[in-house]
């Protein structure tokens, strides 16, 4: 018996709340904190540079993020230390044949290095920023960038080169594990609506979309933005087109998009960047921006079948949460978290790093799999086990998740006026997670009254 045609559904599953829920209070939480300095679990993710798990990967290169590096340097305690440096291609005629000038403070160069491999997620171009990294022993240092380096250490061979933005951290986890409870989400939403169906995907769809460009432009001002919330709208469409196809055929799916999207970006220099980033975005406010920039706030368009493949990992997860059978939801579960995990690592190994700017495949396959394998847990716990008390404070979110979203900017506004925003900010390490945690729990208590006033936003 397929998914459509089992008997109406009889009670919500409240693990798909609280796991949304859960993202959402992510999202609000990382989104406060991205501004603070020095935050703790700073280190190297999967491949980053030294960059804290509240902040992206892609963070990782950018000013002032070398304070950042001297931070974890000064926090670290092997020998021989590594150390990492910014760097600009300088001439690269393909990643593995590349030289790069190793920069130290206010730009001065320190080495030059040629013949150097790159790892990056896309062909890089000269003038583009990389790092290096240093495996070489290096004369004692007081943590302050730019230092000279030893003669040994700005041998050629002395360093590894990647690209900006490698990796993935905490906070690269929350939009695709969003994306994924969306897809899960898609089988329960077609055997609620029945023939109605194709009316809702249409238009949730175009809700999200322009949904996000009005919530980038209440914060960048008015123009034809394309953001995250575009791509989840653009993703929640291939999840349902994806229900035509059996499951091997999604299976199949996931690997067709994955492979074509890989193709095209190292093939096709305009698949995932478009303008000019010297030049500003183009607004209602700014006439002279680059028009196409505003395309490119997120990922491009067209790059976000690669969120796609998240969404149709989700629905896979989703035909066996509509069935309601514990060990169908459990093996499946097991079966796309491990496969996609996996299948995410090695691509992240052997074929190009996760990268979330871009939404490399490796990085959209391997938060699928994790998506699948920490959705378990939520299962386990809450629908299996009946420990659901410890996941109310996140089903208030998961229950109300768009309204949510959005009172981000409103009640930022609503506390400027009030003259109580300056107390959130320029705070740094564990001081600034208490002071992000309670930016989110005002927001909290905000959704909290809404959903008491039966005040929801749902598309």
């Amino acid at each position: 018996m397929t998914p459509a045609q089992l008997p109406p559904l009889k009670k919500r599953v409240e693990s798909v709340d609280a796991f949304r829920g859960f993202t959402i209070f992510a999202m609000i939480f990382v989104i406060m904190v991205a501004g603070y300095r020095n935050l703790p679990l700073t280190f190297p993710h999967f491949g980053s540079a030294p960059v804290s798990t509240f902040k992206h990967a892609s963070e990782d290169a950018a000013p002032p993020l070398p304070r950042e590096w001297a931070f974890w340097q000064g926090l670290k305690t092997s020998d021989p230390p590594l150390i990492y440096y910014a760097g600009k291609l300088l001439a690269c005629d393909t990643n593995s044949s590349c030289t790069v000038a190793v920069l130290g403070d206010k730009d001065t160069t320190l080495a030059v290095v040629s013949g150097a491999r790159i790892r990056a997620a896309k062909p890089l171009r000269p003038g583009e920023e990389v790092i290096a990294r240093s495996l070489a022993p290096a004369p004692p240092r007081s943590g302050v960038m730019g230092e000279p380096v030893s003669e040994y250490a700005i041998r050629p061979d002395s360093f590894t080169m990647q690209g900006t933005g490698n990796g993935c951290t905490f906070c690269d986890l929350v939009a695709p594990f969003f994306v994924f409870i969306v897809g899960v989400c898609i089988p329960l939403s077609k055997r609620k609506r029945g023939a109605e169906w194709w009316r809702h995907v249409g238009f949730r769809t175009l809700s999200l979309i322009l949904a996000g460009v009005l919530y980038i432009s209440l914060i960048l001002k008015l123009s034809w933005w394309w953001g995250i919330l575009q791509a989840i709208g653009a993703a929640y469409f291939m999840g349902a087109v994806a229900m035509f196809l059996p499951v091997w055929g999604r299976w199949t799916a996931i690997a067709v998009i994955a492979a074509f999207h890989a193709w095209m970006s190292w093939h096709v220099p305009w698949w995932l960047e478009l303008g000019d980033k010297t030049r500003p975005f183009f607004t209602i406010a700014n006439l002279h921006g680059d028009p196409l920039r505003p395309l490119t706030v997120h990922c491009t368009p067209w790059a976000s079948i690669s969120w796609g493949i998240i969404a149709i990992a989700g629905t896979l997860i989703g035909d066996a949460v509509a069935g309601r059978e514990p060990r169908a939801i459990i093996r499946q579960c097991l079966v796309v978290g491990v496969i996609l995990t996996a299948a995410g690592w090695l691509l992240h190994i052997y074929q190009a790093p996760m990268n979330k700017d871009y939404v490399s495949p490796a990085y959209s396959v391997f938060t699928s799999g994790l998506g699948a394998l920490c959705y378990l847990v939520f299962y386990l716990l809450i629908d299996a086990a009946g420990l659901k008390l410890w996941a109310w404070p996140f089903t208030v979110f998961g229950a109300n998740a768009l309204l949510a979203y959005f009172m981000q900017p409103v009640v930022r506004i609503f506390f400027q006026a009030l003259g109580l925003y300056p107390f959130f900010t320029s705070h740094a390490g564990w001081n600034g997670v208490l002071w992000g945690l309670i930016w989110t729990t005002c927001l909290w208590v905000v959704v909290l009254w809404c959903n008491k006033k039966n005040i929801y936003w749902k598309l």
